[in-house]
C-alpha cells in the first residue's frame, strides 16, 4: 500500500483554530515532496495577507477516513447503534396514560428508527462527511 499524505493549511484567531482553508489527502509520497514549495507558498501568501493572524501548514500521514470508507465504516457503526435503541425501545415496559398518547409518541419513535435503519441498509447515508477537498485560500487573500 502507499503511502498517503494529507495537506492542511489552518488559519488561527488567537490560540483556537478559526477554519481550514486547505486541505487535500489522499497525495502520494512523491507529489507531496514535489509541490511541497507550493503549499508552503500558499500557507506564505495567506499569513502576508493577514498578519495578525496565525496560519499553520501541516503535511503528514493520511489516518483518518473520508469518503466512501468513512461512509462504510460509519454506516456499519449507526446500523449497529440503531438496532441496539430499536431493540432497547421494544424492550421497555410502557407506561401508558389514559389517552393513549404516551403509546403514540413511543410507536412514532420506534417508526422513525425502523425508518433509518432502512435507509442505512439501503445504502441511503444522510449523515455528515467529512469533505475531501477544501480550498478557501482565495477568500483568505483577498481581504
Amino acid at each position: 500500500m502507499l503511502n498517503h499524505i494529507c495537506i492542511k493549511i489552518v488559519i488561527y484567531k488567537g490560540y483556537y483554530a478559526d477554519e481550514v482553508i486547505y486541505y487535500r489527502n489522499k497525495l502520494p509520497m512523491q507529489i507531496a515532496e514535489k509541490w511541497r514549495w507550493y503549499f508552503e507558498y500558499l500557507a506564505a501568501l495567506v499569513k502576508v495577507n493577514n498578519p495578525k493572524r496565525k496560519v499553520e501548514l501541516t503535511i503528514c500521514a493520511q489516518n483518518l477516513l473520508q469518503g466512501d470508507e468513512y461512509i462504510k465504516a460509519k454506516s456499519k457503526t449507526l446500523l449497529r447503534a440503531k438496532k441496539s435503541k430499536l431493540n432497547k425501545l421494544k424492550n421497555t415496559p410502557l407506561q401508558d396514560d389514559f389517552f393513549g398518547f404516551t403509546k403514540q409518541k413511543y410507536d412514532d419513535k420506534i417508526k422513525a428508527i425502523q425508518s433509518e435503519i432502512n435507509d442505512l441498509e439501503n445504502g441511503k447515508f444522510k449523515y455528515y462527511v467529512p469533505p475531501i477537498y477544501i480550498n478557501k485560500i482565495k477568500t483568505w487573500i483577498k481581504r
